[in-house]
Parts: structure tokens; C-alpha cells; sequence
């Protein structure tokens, strides 16, 4: 299934792709995230020997997604896992396999464009 992230007016509407439309599937507060469409069908899986920096955009029970530099990267993550607000800006870095997520403040600012 493709799913992809619509935020605009303050919302966070989370869509999928069946039957050659885009249909809304549920909807979120957008919280700090930015107004665009993020394709999140695109995601490549994170590599465990990398650190990452990026913005959560989104996340489920089992996965998170990240926008990068470039692109998209999703990591899967244990059930009970405590995640900053969507949005936010972290590090994703591997201790003995175990995935660990650090709030951060970026330097400069990701470009987005539609």
C-alpha cells in the first residue's frame, strides 16, 4: 500500500492510494510540522550502522518515518518506544542494536519543496 502525509490548515491527514485515488484514511493536529505532501511510500529502510538526522514526520505502532536530506527513511521500532512530537527534529543512532532517539535542534534548515 502507498501511503503519503498531506499537512495544510493545521492538519496532518494521512492517505492512502487504492482504486487510483487518494483517499483519506486519518487525520492528526499538524503540531510543528510544515505544510506540504510527504510521500512516505518513498521511504528507503534505515541502515543500522548510520547516524541519521532528520524531521518524525510520521509514525505508526511498529515504524517510524523521517524526512532527510535525502529523502525519506523509516526504521521499524519496539512496541512500547517514546517518541517526541511529530514534527520534531532528531538523531536516530543503533547502541547493541537497540534503536535510540534524540531530540535535537537543527543548524540549518531542510528544504522542502513540493
Amino acid at each position: 500500500m502507498k501511503y503519503r502525509i498531506l499537512v495544510l490548515n493545521g492538519q496532518r491527514l494521512v492517505e492512502r492510494f487504492e482504486d487510483n485515488k487518494w483517499k483519506t484514511v486519518r487525520s492528526y493536529k499538524a503540531g510543528s510540522l510544515k505544510g506540504g505532501i510527504y510521500n512516505i511510500f518513498m521511504a528507503k529502510d534505515g541502515n543500522i550502522n548510520e547516524v541519521i538526522e532528520g524531521i518524525l514526520v510520521h509514525s505508526t505502532k511498529e515504524e517510524i518515518f523521517l524526512r532527510c536530506n535525502f529523502g525519506f527513511v523509516r526504521y521499524d521500532i519496539p512496541q512500547k518506544f517514546k517518541l517526541p512530537e511529530i514534527g520534531s527534529a532528531v538523531t536516530v543512532m543503533f547502541d547493541h542494536d537497540e534503536i535510540k532517539l534524540q531530540k535535537i535542534e537543527l543548524k540549518r534548515q531542510l528544504k522542502h519543496t513540493i
